[in-house]
């Protein structure tokens, strides 16, 4: 059995529909934490041939500056830097790591006033 022109038009319009709730939901979640948004890098920061640094992301948890990512950007390294979504750069260092979650908390050197991305509470997630 085909469906009818009629059914399928019905399906297109519900297919819409839940693509453009999907889109406002995604700009709506960029919009709020996207400023929080930071670029982890690690290592020197002038580097010859032999050293390389790490690179990830991490999210401002705080406006005074605690930053959590993986544990494996930041690895060991003494050197760390954030660069937010204006290109403003601050060192950092690391508070804490836990391997076996792979979370790493940074704390944002000199931070001013951060854009920051509030935790919620899982339990209240549908």
């Amino acid at each position: 059995d085909r469906p009818s022109p009629r059914t399928a038009d019905a399906a297109l319009v519900d297919d819409r529909a839940l693509l453009d709730a999907y889109s406002n939901a995604v700009i709506d979640v960029t919009d709020r934490v996207g400023p929080a948004v930071v670029r982890v890098e690690t290592g020197p920061k002038v580097r010859n041939a032999r050293e390389r640094g790490g690179l990830g992301s991490g999210i401002v948890i705080s406006p005074d500056g605690l930053v959590v990512t993986n544990s494996h950007v930041v690895g060991a390294s003494k050197e760390i830097r954030l660069r937010d979504t204006e290109g403003f750069v601050t060192d950092a260092h690391v508070l804490g790591v836990d391997p076996d979650t792979d979370l790493a908390l940074l704390r944002a050197d000199g931070a001013r006033d951060l854009p920051y991305a509030s935790l919620g509470n899982s339990k209240t997630l549908r």
